[in-house]
């Protein structure tokens, strides 16, 4: 029996494929939009929840029907006749209450619990992170992780529940009342005068609340988004709020974003109790209607006790009916106010657009060109302002000067994490802005000075992105990262060691050198044809430094190179060293040709003190 139960469930589970793709571009701004162009994966599950609908809320209708006549076979029927009599509709009455009922509301449960609910939330969620996840570096810089990964993950559910509720609830309370309208009609149609006017004042009292039950809801979701995204900044950077910040400030400033939360939901539970209480005062109508009407048309002799009790049986059911649809449409209102407040992040326009004609990157000597590379952020001033650099193949290039100089948004732009303003990038002649996002990223690797790492084993943190890579692999990029030793030591709070042992959330069990050691090895074992450093040893200490620095002296070989460093003596070997300031080039040369020209790299360079850059960097 439990073999059949799973294996029926599991049917109603494969109704629909959440993993289809969408249509390519932003998804639609608005909500329904945006819901109907989800539908298509969903429509047979859909369909044949609308059908079996049908079929559930016929049986009910039915069955409070059924109640009336049973009452006026019992009053018209001598006793030792009833079974003689009624027979096989007894026993069929009995079949449809004990077997077909139970049958239906099993099949409508398993389609819309399982082969609606299991599936929906998974497509909204799929489809929102393929888009995401085409979004710059720069867009995920410009607002809270967790207020977008909260939206991300939520859409699903808040989507899903408008689908379910319009299906499981509106459509069978529709359902239902046409069916109640067209019973009670056959048997006097004076007694479905009180069911329309009772659902023209209950549209018109939907109609009036509900916008404003909308807008609320959106403003308190926005609220609570808000709060959400407040407080995993806080946890995330809890180090450094604990050395700034005072207990009572934190939580002063928590309580601001409380109180905004609170007042939101304050306001959309008015409105809420305002639409109950006054549903529940049209419940009291239906109920004297319908109860009240149906006496007077039998003490006029034109209605049988049966069709009274019926009546009686109805309104009640009626109000449990009306509550329930209330209910399910201030949850609907509620999750497109979620799901409108979800899409200001889903659906935005890509910061740098997919093009139409890109092909992927060939990188056959790995020739770096910048012609009048210009980027602000938008704002008219910092960043870079007419670069013209050109990189020969397995050249090293050193950039160096103070902070802001640019040297961070020229190593940005040819990640192309931004698109330039103005001027172009090429790698091997080829315009970046014309090649595959994944293929320019594919071909360069990178080691920063904050070396961030997944909360995932140490082995997974180094083999990111790749395929098919033996331990063996892996141990001897980690030995030539000079990690090997510091991993087979590690032990997580789970028991995990060594190579499978987990490094929390952006590597904070580890030391910022251990970070720094494994994400070098990270890139040891890609071997792209492009590497860049950014203050790649500056976690270290001198005695491993020393060690790494040969070590990339390998790891260089053949490859063109790009590093940023402060610690000049770092980069003091390097092939070319380009001095930024004010976002131009203001010095290009090697390290002892920059030491005559006694510029503003001899100026930086005499400012070290023990190889370090002073203030002015």
């Amino acid at each position: 029996m439990l073999k059949i139960y799973d294996r029926l469930t599991r049917l109603a589970l494969g109704l629909a494929n959440p993993y289809t793709q969408g249509e390519p571009g932003m998804p639609p701004r608005d909500v329904w939009p945006y819901i109907r162009a989800h539908l298509r994966p969903l429509n047979k599950v859909i369909w044949l929840s609308v059908l079996i609908t049908v079929i559930t809320a016929s049986i009910e209708v039915w069955l409070i029907s059924y109640a009336g006549r049973l009452i006026d076979m019992l009053s018209t029927t001598k006793p030792d006749q009833l079974w003689e009599t009624y027979q096989w509709n007894l026993i069929g009455a009995g079949a449809m209450i004990v077997l077909l009922r139970p049958l239906s509301q099993f099949a409508r449960h398993a389609v819309n619990d399982i082969g609606l609910q299991c599936n929906a939330a998974n497509l909204f969620r799929w489809r929102a992170h393929d888009y995401l996840t085409q979004q710059s570096v720069g867009w995920f810089q410009d607002d809270l992780a967790g207020r977008t990964a909260s939206r991300l993950v939520l859409i699903g559910n808040y989507a899903t529940d408008v689908i379910y509720h319009c299906l499981n609830a509106l459509a069978f309370g529709l359902v239902y009342m046409v069916g109640l309208t067209i019973f009670m009609a056959g048997e006097d149609i004076r007694l479905a005068v009180p069911l329309f006017v009772w659902l023209a004042l209950y549209v018109s009292l939907t109609a009036l609340i509900v916008p404003r039950m909308v807008q609320s809801m959106e403003d308190f979701m926005a609220s609570k988004s808000a709060l959400l995204g407040k407080v995993v900044d806080v946890f995330s950077n809890f180090d450094t709020i604990s050395l700034f910040a005072k207990r009572i400030d934190i939580e002063a400033d928590h309580r601001v974003s409380l109180d905004a939360t609170r007042d939101k939901l304050f306001e959309a539970r008015q409105i809420s109790i305002a639409f109950r209480t006054l549903t529940v005062l049209l419940e009291g109508i239906i109920i004297v209607g319908f109860v009240g009407y149906g006496i007077w048309i039998w003490s006029q002799g034109v209605a049988s006790i049966g069709l009274i009790s019926a009546a009686v049986a109805l309104s009640l059911r009626i109000t449990t009916l009306a509550d329930w649809v209330m209910q399910s449409t201030f949850s609907i209102f509620q999750q497109v106010g979620s799901v409108r407040e979800a899409l200001r992040s889903i659906s935005q326009p890509l910061t740098i657009p997919h093009g139409h004609d890109v092909h992927a990157l060939n990188v056959t000597k790995g020739q770096i060109t910048i012609t009048n590379a210009c980027h602000h952020y938008g704002k008219g001033q910092g960043g870079l302002n007419g670069v013209n650099l050109d990189i020969a193949p397995g050249e090293k290039v050193g950039l160096v000067g103070p902070s802001g100089a640019g040297k961070s948004t020229l190593v940005n732009l040819i990640l192309r994490f931004y698109e330039a303003e103005e001027g172009k990038i090429s790698i091997d002649g080829q315009d970046i802005r014309n090649v595959e996002q994944e293929s320019l990223r594919h071909a360069i690797g990178m080691v920063s000075q904050q070396a961030a790492l997944l909360n995932r084993s140490v082995r997974e943190n180094i083999v990111l992105g790749l395929r098919d890579v033996s331990d063996e692999q892996i141990y001897a990029a980690a030995r030539e990262a000079q990690a090997h030793d510091f991993i087979l030591g590690l032990e997580d709070n789970k028991g995990r060691t060594g190579y499978d042992a987990h490094v929390g959330e952006r590597g904070v069990k580890l030391s910022g050198g251990q970070r720094q050691r494994i994400a070098l090895a990270r890139v040891i074992l890609k071997d792209a044809p492009i590497l860049i450093l950014d203050e790649a040893t500056s976690a270290l200490d001198s005695e491993v430094e020393a060690e790494i620095q040969t070590s990339l002296q390998s790891v260089m070989q053949g490859k063109t190179v790009i590093a940023i460093a402060h610690r000049l003596s770092t980069i003091a070997e390097m092939d070319r060293i380009v001095v930024l300031q004010d976002g131009q080039i203001a010095e290009d040369g090697n390290h002892h040709d920059l030491l005559s020209k006694n510029g503003l790299y001899a100026k930086l360079w005499n400012h070290q003190s023990g190889g370090f850059i002073g203030d002015t960097i």
